[in-house]
């Protein structure tokens, strides 16, 4: 019964962000909300490791026989194998069925997809720019495509799913059925570290002969094992990335020639992988040791976790599950380390430092994967919006949002107080916060590479760009807001301009643009305060999305545009880019640069706060009754009055900032030029 509640909560959380997902889609996308629902899947997907990224790029045939009809792709540089994608969104609010009629409709016009695009039969596709660019890319790299697998991703149940594989064009496709059942499974929404318990008696018959360090430490206990790459499928399998809480890599997810090297042993040389490859490096909470046949053994294992060594694990994972290469002859060492729970966060980040050595790692980026996460949380939790009528939520976890709610109450009226301190429109999570920094960081190129591997890259340079024991605070926090309020609002723009393809690419180049000439000046406080752009900032967007999107196809010259959106020389390109800046600039931007630049009512910043604070609560409040009719004030402006008249409603128990005055001051003199205060 538990796990049934735990799958409809689920169920109705999935449809939920499925929902809110259409609503960054223009209400005329084909398939809108089989695509967001997709993207919604997908990124559940990649989290937990299943696939490495996607595309999405929606086409059905609308008449004809032999019909196609795909959502998204993947083809990651350093697979052989394509990954298509289609979708199912059931609105019902209790998880339906999913006949095997329909599933078998989805997965064959799927495949049908490939096939078209492997005999080059583009033509079908014309007017669709995602998609003809999805298939061209196929056709052109269809002689390193070794097998396809099509996936049917849906929110609803899937009672059979056995569908036959098949061959098409020499190669072999398989169809896999991502339900809600199996989503909640692979995401393990119902697996945390402490819940990994492993029972080597009842996997294998036996347990496992080992090493004991002796003498034993004080603080840890240490033991050398020899696992088969049949118990390391199964417990990848079983677990997935959760085995990987603690695991830096799981967030780099390096790959290369070290995996290539992996699958290239595993394949051709299995008996030799315990001397070629470096083993893993593991903690646990718990380890039950004793002695079996007068030798020493681990029998169970709580809390398991692989501090190094994920590329190996889901290497041979993937090489018995994908590839059907036989794993039963290879042996994995690992060094396994007992470690007190209240010790994790101290000890964890040492031993991967000196076990992590395939690639060059620094130390912070272990620590930062949690404690800057945690930190960035903590500050959501505590920091109101202007106003303090309401403040932004930072979902460090899938689904955090939903559990904040339900911990409030199940009643309507308590969701409906929830939503109301904490809008949905305010939530953001940790690959969206990446998207909002590495744009205004100038890295569009690696925004446009998919939201994990963007993260992966944030987080390994996060480090870099913050001193030593740096961690996220206010100001962090509202600058961060603040960005989250551009890029949602480049967004919107993108959407009311109607761009035919591209558009998430369009968005992180245009902010990356901004950033680029006028970041500088670009006050994040005043966004901050105001909680939204100026109409004059959103005409920019407006005026620069179609030439963006129009430099973007021009520069790929021919070339598949996704791709070329990953590229360094296409930020190069829109870095050359002549887009007109008004003059004056909007109210957000510094006239000048710096701080200290003269107000254009005529005072300093700081003359300006006493100007404000000199009048009273009932002065205020007529100002902001006068200021709140339709075009009288810039609505930006407005907004951050509105905050400082609320400070003097209050006696003036809190004055506003100099950059609060700034704006406030402009509708203050704006109302003084229409009498309001002398005809009161």
């Amino acid at each position: 019964m538990l796990e049934e509640q735990l799958i409809t909560d689920f169920a109705t959380r999935l449809r939920e962000e499925a929902e809110e997902k259409l609503g960054e889609f223009d209400e005329q996308t084909l398939l809108a909300a089989d695509a967001a629902l997709a993207e919604v899947m997908l990124g559940y997907l990649e989290e937990a490791g299943v696939i490495q990224e996607h595309e999405l790029c929606p086409h059905e045939d609308s008449t004809g026989r032999n019909r196609c009809r795909i959502i998204g792709y993947a083809l990651p540089e350093d697979s052989n194998r394509l990954e298509l994608f289609s979708a199912r969104f059931c609105e019902e609010n209790h998880p339906p069925t999913l006949p095997a009629s329909e599933v078998a409709k989805l997965t064959g016009r799927a495949a049908r997809f490939f096939g078209y695009a492997a005999r080059r039969d583009l033509t079908r596709f014309a007017g669709n720019a995602p998609a003809e660019a999805a298939a061209r890319l196929i056709a052109d790299r269809i002689d390193r495509i070794e097998d396809v697998r099509v996936h049917v991703l849906t929110n609803a149940i899937v009672k059979e799913r056995g569908v036959e594989e098949i061959e098409i064009e020499g190669r072999r496709v398989e169809f896999e059925v991502v339900d809600l059942e199996r989503l909640f499974r692979a995401c393990g929404e119902d697996i945390t570290r402490d819940k990994i318990e492993i029972d080597f008696e009842a996997m294998l018959g036996r347990p496992i002969t080992c090493l004991e360090m002796t003498p034993r430490p004080t603080e840890y206990q240490t033991f050398l094992l020899i696992l088969s790459g049949d118990l390391i499928y199964r417990l990848y399998e079983q677990y997935g990335a959760r085995l990987f809480e603690f695991n830096v890599r799981s967030f780099l997810q390096a790959k290369g020639q070290v995996n290539k090297g992996i699958r290239d042993t595993l394949r051709t040389e299995p008996e030799r992988f315990l001397a070629f490859n470096n083993g893993l490096t593991a903690t646990a909470d718990e380890i039950e040791a004793g002695t079996y046949l007068g030798e020493t053994v681990i029998k169970r294992l709580k809390g398991l976790q692989i501090v190094n060594g994920a590329q190996t694990t889901a290497s041979i994972h993937r090489a018995k599950k994908v590839d059907k290469i036989d794993v039963s002859r290879v042996a994995v060492a690992m060094k396994l380390t007992r470690v007190h729970p209240a010790k994790l966060t101290e000890f964890v980040p040492l031993i991967a430092r000196y076990a992590n050595t395939q690639n060059v790692i620094q130390i912070a980026d272990l620590s930062a994967n949690n404690e800057f996460h945690i930190a960035l949380e903590r500050l959501s939790e505590r920091i109101w919006c202007p106003g303090e009528e309401s403040r932004w939520f930072y979902e460090r976890a899938r689904g955090a949002y939903q559990v904040a709610m339900a911990r409030r109450g199940t009643t309507p009226a308590r969701k409906r107080e929830f939503e109301r301190e904490c809008p949905k429109n305010n939530r953001f999570g940790k690959t969206d916060l990446a998207k909002f920094l590495m744009s205004w960081w100038q890295r569009p190129q690696v925004v446009s590479r998919g939201a994990q591997k963007n993260f992966s890259v944030f987080m390994a340079e996060l480090p870099e760009r913050f001193t030593p024991g740096w961690q996220p605070d206010e100001v962090f926090y509202k600058d961060t807001v603040a960005l989250a309020i551009l890029f949602k609002a480049a967004q919107r723009a993108v959407r009311r301009a109607k761009l035919q393809s591209y558009g998430a690419n369009v968005v992180t180049y245009m902010v990356a643009k901004l950033a680029f000439e006028y970041g500088s000046r670009l006050d994040l406080e005043a966004i901050w305060e105001a909680q939204e752009i100026s109409a004059e900032l959103a005409r920019i967007f407006e005026d620069w999305a179609p030439l963006v999107h129009t430099a973007l196809i021009q520069g790929a010259a021919g070339r598949n545009v996704t791709e070329w959106c990953k590229k360094d020389g296409c930020w190069e390109n829109v870095q050359a880019l002549r887009l007109d800046f008004p003059s004056p600039p909007p109210p957000e931007f510094a006239p000048n640069g710096g701080e200290h630049a003269l107000d254009q009512y005529g005072g300093t910043h700081h003359q300006l706060v006493e100007l404000c604070c000199s009048l009273s609560g009932p002065d205020w409040a007529k100002v902001m009754a006068w200021a709140s009719q339709p075009g009288r004030v810039a609505e930006f402006d407005r907004r951050v009055a509105h905050t400082v008249a609320g400070y003097a409603l209050q006696g003036w128990q809190k004055r506003p900032t100099e950059k609060q005055a700034r704006f406030a001051a402009r509708v203050l003199e704006a109302a003084m030029r229409a009498g309001v205060l002398e005809a009161a």
